[in-house]
């Protein structure tokens, strides 16, 4: 029997490997193929390969961490177990706020200034904030109604946002010019190595999904097996439409770094083409944000359970079984975020957190390993021993030494203010210990 106020695991592979590509297939694919070429030219290919070995070994590190430990709050636990309460408190702050509700903000003011060129209303200030309230209202009420009616919904949106992109492949592969996507030239380098820094911001996301463990079924079955296989679907929608946009347009690719795939729609299908993909835009950044509105709450609900938030976020709703003040919360915060309306910062923010989350993972394989940390069912381990743990948290390093100056600014600040909290809290808690026993 289910004790009361528990989370409920309903959650199979398939889902989770849908949810895992909508983290990840957000709005920057619709510009990605364009900025890639821009500084590749025709070597984008190798940029690809590249990327897609390192996203397999940090997922691998992801897969056998989330085998191990099968607690909701994803990273955050991962962390947590591996190097105790204080890295796992940092790492939660970096995935819940500066992961998901500076990447959430950011997307949904892309969102409502998309929606502003059909609805010029909507660029107004006070009927904009109207539009980011409703937004977030309605998809934390859809997350709080229950774990499956919010995943149901991430899956209807990801398989819509996809289906454009799908119908564009189809469309796309048979017009593919093989004189255009042949390299000419070999990149330099440092330009390879800023093609594949693009790149690793578009493949950051699928992190989140497993804030969600807690309501998997079988985690050590479905962890590796969903996982394995979003990654497997991101990495082929990506060298797909990478191959059809360049195919197609040619040179005309790299001039085109705002609408690239709409582009090329637009001259396999006429003008319904470009609308349809413009128009997938606006859906994407939906469902992306419904996506982490399921996900991001359950690694705050984690860290409250721990006692390292305040305790009303840890409530799970007596009849809908989610952690419903965490989700209301975490909604209210991104909200607030979207409002102000600072796009670029937030997303600085967002990317170098889950950049440095990633470190802390690959390195929790060790140690868990060490530990021998497990449950009943045999865990997932990855082949080839300390291999790619390594590999994975040296890649993750690399990619961080690229970050410009604000962005490292940014990062560490947040880092900063964590440590420092979570020193406060357990000053406070010494203190009232102390206080009670004095009484006593």
């Amino acid at each position: 029997m289910m004790e009361r106020g528990a989370l409920r695991r309903t959650l199979g592979p398939g889902t989770l490997a849908v949810i895992f590509a909508n983290g990840i297939i957000g709005a920057g694919i619709f510009a990605l193929p364009g900025l890639v070429a821009a500084t590749l030219g025709s070597a984008t290919a190798l940029a690809y390969a590249i990327c897609a070995v390192l996203v397999v070994l940090i997922f691998l590190c992801f897969a056998e961490v989330g085998s191990r430990v099968h607690d909701s709050g994803g990273a955050y636990v991962y962390v947590e177990r591996a190097f105790g309460p204080f890295a796992g408190f940092i790492a939660a702050n970096l995935m819940w706020f500066g992961f998901g509700a500076c990447v959430d903000a950011a997307l949904a003011d892309v969102l409502v200034a998309t929606l502003a060129t059909a609805v010029p209303a909507l660029a107004q200030p006070v009927p904009r904030a109207l539009m980011l309230v409703a937004l977030f209202a309605c998809m934390a009420g859809v997350n709080i109604i229950g774990v499956k009616t919010g995943a149901r919904l991430v899956i209807v949106l990801t398989m819509l946002k996809l289906l454009p992109l799908v119908l564009l492949l189809v469309v796309g592969l048979p017009h593919i010019s093989l004189s255009h996507i042949i390299p000419t030239t070999m990149p330099t380098a440092q330009a390879l190595g800023s093609g594949v820094l693009v790149l690793m911001f578009a493949f950051i996301g699928g992190e989140s999904a497993l804030s969600a463990s807690g309501e998997l079924r079988t985690p050590s079955r479905t962890v590796p097996l969903g996982l394995l296989m979003g990654v497997a679907t991101v990495v082929s929608v990506y060298f797909g439409l990478q191959l059809v946009t360049e195919g197609v347009l040619g040179a005309e690719l790299p001039r085109q770094t705002v609408t690239p795939l709409a582009a090329t729609a637009e001259q396999l299908l006429g003008p319904w083409g470009r609308t349809l993909l413009l128009g997938a835009v606006s859906l994407s950044i939906f469902a992306l944000v419904n996506g982490d509105l399921l996900l991001s709450p359950r690694c705050v609900y984690a860290a409250a359970k721990d006692g390292l938030l305040p305790a009303p976020l840890a409530k799970v709703h007596p009849r809908f079984h989610t952690p419903y003040v965490a989700i209301a919360v975490f909604a209210t915060i991104a909200c607030a975020l979207a409002v102000v309306g600072a796009f670029k910062p937030l997303a600085i923010l967002g990317t170098s957190s889950v950049l440095l989350v990633d470190v802390a993972v690959c390195l929790a394989v060790l140690r868990l390993r060490q530990r021998a940390v497990r449950t009943e069912d045999p865990p997932f381990v990855i082949p080839g021993g300390p291999l790619v743990p390594i590999l994975g948290a040296s890649v993750c390093v690399w990619v961080l030494t690229n970050l410009s100056r604000e962005e490292l600014l940014g990062l560490s600040a947040l880092v900063f203010f964590s440590g420092g909290l979570y020193l406060r809290i357990q000053r406070a808690r010494r203190y009232q210990a102390a206080a009670k026993q004095r009484r006593g």
